[in-house]
């Protein structure tokens, strides 16, 4: 097998979708312009994101200055949105364990949120919000 040759990331470029939808395909590119042409099938997306998302997790467990925290309404996200066309709450296979789980452009990500994360999810959806968007019986624990 012969050695890959390095890349350090740059940008990427060229995003190309196959006409049927089954295969995509991008180019990686470093700062001198050189790179590699990427293409993979369109079911392969959603495990390809797991994986760049668990090297992200490794890679952040090994850096002091990344902590777990809430977000909230004071918060500058610097992320770009990503459209979701469905999300919802699973139970895990663990006792308590809950699962987030955001559709996006027909595949699925499903994440492991805790308790907390959830209690702090439900303030921020009631805070955001109008009152109007949200239906009496979903404000039932305030009653008690």
């Amino acid at each position: 097998m012969s050695e890959l040759t390095a890349i350090e990331l740059d940008r990427l470029a060229n995003p190309r979708v196959a006409p049927d939808g089954g295969n995509v395909s991008f180019e990686v590119r470093d700062a001198a312009g050189d790179g590699a042409k990427i293409v993979c099938r369109a079911a392969d997306l959603e495990r390809t994101i797991a994986y760049l998302a668990g090297l992200g997790a490794q890679a952040a467990s090994r850096r002091p200055d990344v902590a777990p925290r809430f977000f909230g309404n004071t918060d500058r996200v610097l992320a770009e949105p990503i459209e979701t066309s469905d999300v919802g709450l699973v139970r895990g296979l663990e006792d308590g364990e809950v699962i987030l789980v955001a559709r996006l452009f027909g595949f699925d990500l499903a994440f492991t949120v805790t308790q907390p994360q959830l209690a702090a999810l439900h303030r921020e959806i009631e805070r955001a919000l109008p009152r109007s968007a949200l239906a009496k019986a979903d404000h039932h624990h305030h009653d008690h």
